[in-house]
């Protein structure tokens, strides 16, 4: 009796390092993401050290969310230069900012036409929020990132490949 109540123990005790030690993995994993993210995209190669403060998960119907806010907020800016254009008679600048816009409405529906989608999946993993903060000479500079299930890199952009479509 005495042997299996040991047994039982370690059981218990070696199933809880392993939860412990995947844990362990899955910081370190998305930890080299933010470090990659300050290195690539920040040009930041001498940082003191990076601090991952955050991390939350995207689904489909989250990521297209944050894609339509996105959207939402560069069609604001563009309406405000295309109107500064059409008061200064900018034609070419017009006609810029006009496709532009063309562009920003047909993500704009996509992007809308999942989130009201019945079939866009809520319970999937599909991107890794990091947020954390980076320190170089004594100061702190915030930011965030995103990654993939498989701690790749992954930059938001509504109008590159998107990551539903995959």
């Amino acid at each position: 009796m005495k042997n299996l109540g040991f047994v039982i123990c370690l059981i218990v005790v070696l199933c809880g390092c392993r939860q412990k030690a995947e844990v362990d993995v899955f910081q370190q994993q998305i930890h080299q993401c933010a470090e990659t993210y300050v290195k690539t995209e920040l040009n930041v190669s001498d940082a003191d050290s990076v601090v991952v403060t955050r991390i939350d998960t995207l689904t489909q119907m989250s990521y297209a969310k944050l894609m339509l806010e996105m959207l939402e907020n560069l069609e604001f800016q563009y309406k405000q230069l295309y109107d500064e254009a059409t008061l200064a008679d900018e034609n070419a600048k017009i006609e810029s900012l006009d496709r532009s816009l063309r562009q920003i409405s047909v993500q704009t529906d996509y992007f809308r036409a999942i989130e009201d989608s019945e079939s866009a999946d809520n319970q999937q993993l599909l991107l890794y929020w990091i947020s954390a903060s980076y320190y170089k000479n004594g100061q702190q500079e915030d930011f965030m990132c995103f990654a993939t299930p498989d701690f790749n890199l992954h930059i938001l952009d509504p109008f590159a490949d998107n990551l539903m479509d995959n």
